[in-house]
């Protein structure tokens, strides 16, 4: 046990000890050779593999061998009353029937990536990266659904829940079964590849399933919010993997003709009234708003004041919508490809100190907080705060900053 405790220490020094405290399982039991512990959820479970697992090789006991670590959720049985393994439970993404190469609207910087995922594309992997509704999740659904209509096998996933698949798979022991269902495919599809940042245990997988597709001849189609070069905390020897075959970039497309081509789509009548209604009253959505009117207009001509009645709700919902500092903190911790808890975290390191500063600009421009009250939340002092606003506002000044606009658009 005095093993684990300066283990503890170690980890509460580089981490935090509120952190550790927080995200580290229970220890149910811990003898010569084995350490068992408990973790109360999933999310447990992923923190540990991710952030103590690959540091926990190390620690031995008194013959000078590993510990075996066992680790369990609430739901699995204890170590002393083990039951009957359980198999693998692994589904892949559903498809958006609607989600297809045919109704994406290709128009600007999304012509090119939309006509290479129409052709037999002599490039691998292909790669789409782009804000939030610029497309990607639309386009590579598209591709699944054309893939398969070839016989192709499609194996579409988003990239946390091929991370829930990696450390279920770790917790069972069934690792062979993951390979398998993850390599014997035609294509493997994966959505926001930048939520691997700083997951050790889904890269090191990723890896070599990677490896193992890619030099058998198997397409591999990966989507994030940057460019390769870009991506925080991913393994240098993927980030090269990536750029193998072909980055192409993304912009949101035109709103009001998305508006048209989905009138199309679902036959409702739309007239210019009703277009700038939905823009004006559904700036965030007015995707959705629409088709909640084909749902009940069923291809009937919606007035305006039609509209309003049927969309009552949820234009109430839409204005309760407002940005929250929560709002705030997951946009720029996932643009930056860290954690939550990073980012409010006490670390000083420039990986998490510039995310930390660019949060605390939106708070102020954003939500008009003062600068005590930001300091808050991020566990700074007033000064610290004003410093950070005024960095991040002279970068803005200066062009020294792109991220401020992606975040925004994502906010907005």
């Amino acid at each position: 046990m005095k093993e684990w405790q300066q283990f503890l220490s170690r980890l509460e020094q580089e981490l935090g000890s509120d952190v550790v405290q927080k995200w580290m399982p229970t220890v149910i039991r811990f003898d010569a050779a084995n350490l068992y512990l408990k973790a109360r959820d999933s999310f447990q479970v992923n923190w540990f593999e991710e952030h103590v697992r690959p540091k926990i090789k190390g620690l031995l006991n008194n013959n000078d061998r590993p510990i075996k670590i066992h680790l369990e959720t609430e739901k699995t049985p204890s170590p002393e009353k083990e039951g009957p393994k359980g198999g693998l439970s692994f589904s892949q993404t559903p498809l958006d029937p609607e989600m297809t190469l045919e109704n994406f609207l290709a128009a600007g910087k999304n012509i090119v990536p939309h006509k290479l995922l129409t052709e037999d594309s002599p490039f691998n992997p292909i790669y789409l990266y782009g804000v939030e509704g610029s497309g990607k999740t639309h386009l590579l659904m598209g591709a699944a659904h054309e893939l398969k209509k070839q016989g192709k096998k499609v194996l579409f996933v988003k990239a946390e829940t091929f991370t829930e698949h990696v450390v279920q798979a770790i917790r069972l022991g069934q690792m062979i079964e993951f390979r398998k269902i993850y390599r014997d495919i035609d294509v493997l599809i994966i959505d926001d590849i930048h939520i691997f940042s700083r997951k050790t245990a889904t890269q090191e997988e990723f890896f070599h399933t990677f490896n193992t597709l890619h030099t058998t001849g198997r397409l591999i189609i990966l989507s994030a919010n940057v460019p390769p070069m870009r991506l925080s905390e991913i393994e240098p020897r993927l980030i090269s993997r990536f750029e193998w075959g072909i980055s192409l970039g993304l912009e949101k497309g035109d709103v009001e003709s998305i508006i048209i081509k989905k009138a199309e789509l679902w036959k409702i009548p739309l007239s210019e009234e009703l277009k700038e209604y939905l823009l004006k009253n559904f700036p965030k959505n007015p995707i959705m708003a629409l088709q909640a009117l084909a749902l009940r207009a069923k291809g009937a001509e919606v007035s305006c004041v039609a509209a309003e009645a049927i969309l009552k709700d949820l234009l109430a919902k839409e204005k309760e919508k407002a940005i929250t500092s929560e709002h705030i903190v997951k946009a720029v911790a996932n643009h930056y490809g860290i954690t939550s808890v990073d980012l409010l975290g006490k670390s000083q390191m420039r990986e998490y100190a510039l995310p930390r500063q660019v949060a605390m600009y939106f708070c102020r421009e954003q939500l008009k907080w003062p600068f005590q009250k930001i300091g808050e939340l991020f566990g700074r002092d007033h000064s610290t705060v004003m410093s950070s606003v005024k960095q991040i506002q002279k970068a803005i000044d200066e062009k020294k900053i792109e991220a401020i606009g992606e975040i925004a658009s994502n906010l907005n």
